[in-house]
């Protein structure tokens, strides 16, 4: 083991170290957004706007909209969002609050007239989904995160784990993953933070220093990060019956994580007494996507249709980790401090989302107000992480077969009833998620007014939202489940005006 000492010396002025592999099963989950956010008019009738148009977010979701709009518009979105996360940890329930300001849009539609011909352009950003959360909760377990430790730490030879005189705890840490990846680095951790030990005569094979029949578990989550979508956009119409509409779309993601796992409350016997696990994670992608859609008026009724193409993302992605443990011995207890001071940088990766398929009705009274409905696929049979000659990722893709559903559907209904200048406004939507075995969903219903100015328009909307979601507590070794009930309450206002 003494030759990994050269090595590090290549390493000496650098504070980050690069790993083959971080992806999982999860970032097809977390990133694929499959709901939608937008203007106070647009969530006030539940995001049912695939045959409507006329409206900047609904440029986002069908790129016909624009040659809908009659003069140039341009429009900002704010929100206020209040939210009570429950959580359950083996029918140990735990509730957090609070709350947050919101951006959900920015944009304009620039419209040009030519007789019986219209062309429009138009810049959506939308925010499609806000990772923002911040949550505690805590229950009892009859397994420890010790089965964490042992996992990764199986096969790996305990001389790998050791520290000697001239390495420190740092450049052990770097030069495992660099050398070896992200399981031995954790083997390391358990090791030197005394969670398990090598079994006697096995320098490959360990058991676990802690002794339970239940443990405490408390853990805090804090996750920010959005999910924009901007959208250049052209239109055009003809004979006020055919409306066309392409979109190239820009996609930014930025998905923060930090998590405090702390677990007590082992047997009286047990040379462990608590473990601190804390982990900061962080993932930044940018792609692409494109977008063809479609909205024909026969009379009072419009038919819409849309098709977002699988959307292209390379992510990059590093994180940080320490353990503290306490440790009995010999009737008094010591405290280990595990910190390599080092941020884990990722191998870059690309990551192709499931495309989208979206068709609309909806019925106009005429200048009395309007009924509309929305019905859109999410094919998640053409997601997968494109690269073909890594047998990790195939493995991943093999994953996302199996365990992921082909499809998932969305339902969306609005309405909208005019009153002289004012307009009122209900929705209601239901999303389900792609797994096959756990019913992750989102829905809610919506309320909204409108006041028309003439040359500006304002709108504020009502957004009860909730969500339903199964999360395991680490991937690998302990991988009890938990659930997250989010209730949200949104105040979502928007201010338009013509140019």
């Amino acid at each position: 083991m003494k030759i990994r000492n050269y090595f590090l010396l290549l390493f000496f002025f650098i504070f980050s170290i690069s790993i083959s592999h971080s992806q999982s099963i999860d970032d097809i989950i977390r990133v694929s957004s499959y709901y939608n956010d937008g203007t106070a008019r647009f969530n006030a009738m539940g995001g049912a706007f695939a045959s409507l148009g006329g409206d900047l977010s609904a440029i986002s979701i069908n790129p016909a909209s624009s040659s809908i709009f009659i003069y140039n518009e341009f429009g900002i979105t704010l929100g206020y969002d209040d939210n009570t996360i429950e959580n359950n940890l083996n029918g140990y329930l735990s509730n957090t609050k609070n709350a947050e300001g919101t951006f959900n849009q920015l944009g304009g539609v620039w419209v040009f007239s030519n007789g019986k011909s219209k062309f429009s352009f138009a810049y959506n950003l939308q925010n499609v989904y806000s990772y923002n959360d911040d949550f505690n909760f805590s229950g009892k377990n009859s397994n420890s995160i010790d089965k964490y430790f042992l996992y990764y730490a199986d096969g790996v030879p305990s001389d790998d784990l050791l520290i000697y005189s001239d390495e420190t705890t740092q450049s052990v840490y770097r030069y495992l993953g660099e050398n070896y990846g992200f399981g031995d680095q954790q083997a390391f951790l358990g090791y030197q933070g005394y969670v398990i030990n090598s079994l006697d005569g096995s320098n490959n094979t360990y058991t676990s220093n802690a002794t339970y029949n239940q443990v405490n578990q408390d853990i805090n989550i804090e996750r920010i990060g959005n999910h924009y979508k901007h959208s250049a956009n052209i239109g055009g119409s003809y004979n006020n019956h055919v409306f066309l509409g392409v979109n190239l779309n820009f996609h930014q993601i930025e998905f923060q994580e930090r998590k405090k796992f702390y677990e007590y409350g082992y047997s009286d016997n047990s040379n462990i007494q608590s473990i601190n696990f804390n982990e900061y994670y962080q993932s930044i992608g940018n792609g692409f996507s494109f977008q063809l859609g479609s909205i024909i008026k026969i009379r009072n009724f419009r038919i819409g249709l849309s098709y977002q193409s699988p959307t292209w993302l390379d992510f990059a992605e590093e994180n940080e980790q320490t353990l503290d443990t306490s440790v009995k011995s010999n009737n008094q207890i010591k405290t280990y401090n595990i910190d390599p001071k080092t941020v884990n940088i990722y191998d870059k990766y690309r990551l192709r989302l499931p495309s989208k398929s979206l068709i609309g009705f909806s019925y106009i009274f005429a200048k009395r107000g309007l009924i509309s409905l929305d019905y859109e696929i999410t094919k998640y049979n053409n997601a997968m992480f494109p690269d073909n000659d890594d047998n990790y990722l195939n493995e991943l893709n093999y994953i996302i077969d199996n365990e992921l559903s082909p499809t998932s559907q969305s339902i969306r209904l609005g309405g909208e009833y005019r009153i002289k200048n004012g307009s009122l406004r209900a929705g209601y939507f239901n999303y389900k998620g792609p797994e096959n075995l756990i019913a992750n969903k989102i829905n809610g219903f919506s309320l909204g007014y409108g006041l028309d100015l003439g040359a500006s328009r304002i709108d504020i909307s009502y957004v009860s939202q909730t969500s339903y979601f199964t999360n395991n507590l680490y991937p690998k070794g302990l991988t009890t489940l938990y659930s997250t009930d989010k209730s949200i309450n949104k105040i979502i206002a928007s201010y338009h005006f013509n140019f």
